[in-house]
């Protein structure tokens, strides 16, 4: 099959729906989309958006990136291919356009981040990327350890509202940083500080911190090897599942750029 671009319009946004939603559907942790959404999209200026066409002009695929102009940096944001299609296939021309662009804009630099897809490996490389843990989204979300943690506090607090058989106070601490959550009969709730005792606390690196949150690692396995640490005196079987409650195995595949 003979793929076809061209640059996007804002009469794609149904279509560039429909590619998102039939490839994402196999994923865990897909951003919400909608309509408005990829019509801000194709709106802003300073994004650079294509669509890849089959043989009777119906969008099978899609790329959006953006130029960075305070860093002069082209960015790849997202590529996206529906899911009756060849991933690389669709995906490789898109790429070429859009780093060509980037080339004729004068672009200092230019990352694409990995999002975990290892068909990227076989994108990129040959257009003389290389791979940099230093543009890695896990040195990013780690800079600043208390940021990080008060960023995922509604996190935090929306999961220990599932574990309905649980009340008392938890903290979870890294590298001498913490937050506390409040559950109750009624609600969970964060709290700023306290003299009351902690009735469950979990004390944890930076490092396995982001592969908990991003599904890398296995809480209970941390724990029993001694990677995390947990102070408490609540049973084994609690302690478990106050682990998997608070950090359920799951990958987030699809990050939300917009």
């Amino acid at each position: 099959m003979e793929v076809t671009l061209r640059q996007a319009r804002k009469e794609d946004s149904m279509q560039m729906l429909q590619v998102y939603n039939n490839c994402t559907e196999q994923f865990v942790g897909s951003a919400s989309r909608t309509l408005k959404s990829f019509a801000r999209m194709l709106r802003r200026k300073d994004n650079i958006n294509w669509v890849a066409l089959d043989n009777q002009n119906r969008i099978i695929g899609y790329i959006s990136a953006r130029l960075e102009k305070r860093l002069n940096r082209g960015e790849f944001r997202e590529i996206v291919v529906d899911s009756k299609h060849e991933f690389e296939k669709v995906a490789k021309p898109l790429v070429e356009k859009v780093n060509t662009v980037f080339m004729e804009k004068k672009t200092s630099s230019i990352i694409a981040g990995s999002v975990r897809n290892l068909v990227y490996g076989k994108l990129f490389p040959p257009l003389g990327f290389f791979e940099s843990e230093s543009t890695d989204v896990f040195m990013y979300a780690i800079l600043n350890v208390q940021k990080f943690l008060n960023e995922l506090l509604p996190v935090f607090v929306n999961r220990l509202k599932q574990f309905e058989n649980w009340k008392g106070l938890a903290q979870i601490e890294c590298e001498n940083h913490s937050i506390l959550l409040q559950r109750t009969t009624e609600e969970v709730q964060p709290i700023v500080w306290t003299n009351e005792p902690i009735n469950f606390k979990i004390i944890l690196t930076r490092e396995l911190l982001i592969k908990l949150i991003f599904g890398i690692a296995d809480p209970v396995e941390s724990h029993r090897s001694g990677q995390l640490k947990v102070v408490t005196m609540e049973s084994s079987n609690t302690v478990n599942q106050l682990l998997k409650t608070l950090f359920p195995k799951k990958q987030f595949l699809i990050m939300d750029y917009w």
